[in-house]
Parts: structure tokens; C-alpha cells; sequence
């Protein structure tokens, strides 16, 4: 018979290294589809990017079973549990019941001046005082008063037939543009009465204020 003389040690230490390979080459081959630059997965924003590469630590907690998760993961995903959004709804529901029934603000609008360019209108300042609950309307649908009264001061021209024409906010105070602009567009095309000249210019200050109904 032929006998070999073969160090131990070396054997020994190409098996290890070769059974090490073969299990973590088989971990990584199980995990299907594998993913040779993110081996455990990715972290994507929904949209094709890719934000970063997950840990083993990470794909283990994702890929655990739902009763491992912890005791608040657990709750949270409970179906009797209250989510956030309906403490929200609540608590709205809440400030709405208990602040509005015992008062509400009612907004109040009258026009403060009408002042032409040139000579003067007379009827302007009753005219327009015609669509007060318009001018408030217009607040109360765009924000409100930011404090107890609010000015919107509008610019406009007049010709012949006296209406006033092309208006634009000036200034406003203590209300949103939006309702400013919307005032505006309530004065346009209101007769306003005959200037004193073919074309005149003339501004118009709106004050709106809050009255407490209880």
C-alpha cells in the first residue's frame, strides 16, 4: 500500500474555509430575488431612487414575525386601537361643539369714505354701502379678521355713465388678500354716481369688524 505524509493543519484550515463559503454563499442564494449590490435589500422613496442599502440587522426586524414585534408596534396596529387621525377628528369636533355654541364672530362691513380724484360723488358712499354683506361674505370666506377690524382701501376710475371701473386693491389691513381681492371685485361695475369730469379717479375705504354673538 502507498502512504502519503500529509499536514494535518493545513487540511484542517481549507475545509473550514471552504464549508464557510458554501453556507454564506447558500444564505445569500436562499434570499431570492438576491440583489448583489444591496444584499439584504433597499431603501427606495417610492420612486425608483434609491435612498440607501438596508442592514441584516434591518431585513431581520422587517422580515420578523408579527408577534415578535414589540408590545407598542403591537398596539398601534391593533384594529381596536384609536389612530391618530380620529384623535384629531375628535379633538376638532370637541373645540368646535364647545367654542362655537357659546359664541360666533359675525363680521360687519361698511364704507368708511369714497373720495373722487377730482370734484366729487356725491351718491358714491350710499351706493356702496348696498353690498355690505357681500363685502363681509368675502371675509369670512377667505380667513377672517386677523384682528377686530380690517380696512381694504380701493382704487377705481369712473367715466359718464358712473360706475366704477378697472378696481384694484390699494392697501388692506388685518384681512387676507384673497378677501381683499375679493371686495374689490364686488365693488367693480357698482354705480357709484356721474363725476365731475369724463374720467375721474376715486378711492373707496371698506372697514370690516367683528361683532360677538353670544
Amino acid at each position: 500500500m502507498w502512504k502519503f505524509d500529509i499536514p494535518l493543519a493545513p487540511v484542517a484550515v481549507a475545509v473550514l474555509l471552504a464549508t464557510t463559503g458554501v453556507r454564506a454563499e447558500d444564505k445569500s442564494a436562499n434570499r431570492y430575488p438576491y440583489d448583489p449590490a444591496c444584499p439584504w435589500g433597499r431603501l427606495a422613496n417610492g420612486k425608483g431612487i434609491v435612498i440607501r442599502c438596508l442592514t441584516e440587522t434591518e431585513a431581520a426586524q422587517l422580515n420578523a414575525p408579527k408577534a415578535n414585534l414589540p408590545a407598542t408596534t403591537a398596539a398601534t396596529a391593533s384594529p381596536n386601537a384609536p389612530s391618530s387621525a380620529s384623535g384629531v377628528a375628535s379633538a376638532d369636533v370637541t373645540k368646535k361643539t364647545t367654542g362655537s355654541d357659546a359664541k360666533s364672530d359675525v363680521l360687519d362691513a361698511d364704507i368708511v369714505s369714497v373720495t373722487a380724484d377730482e370734484g366729487k360723488l356725491e351718491s358714491a358712499r350710499r351706493k356702496l354701502r348696498a353690498p355690505r354683506d357681500k363685502f363681509a361674505r368675502c371675509v369670512a370666506d377667505n380667513g377672517g379678521l386677523s384682528a377686530e377690524a380690517g380696512e381694504v382701501t380701493v382704487r377705481f376710475l369712473v367715466r359718464e355713465r358712473g360706475r366704477a371701473e378697472g378696481t384694484e386693491v390699494e392697501k388692506r389691513l388685518g384681512v387676507s388678500e384673497g378677501a381683499a381681492k375679493c371686495i374689490a371685485g364686488v365693488v367693480d361695475r357698482r354705480p357709484v354716481g356721474t363725476p365731475e369730469g369724463p374720467v375721474v379717479g376715486a378711492t373707496a375705504v371698506i372697514r370690516i369688524t367683528r361683532q360677538l354673538k353670544r
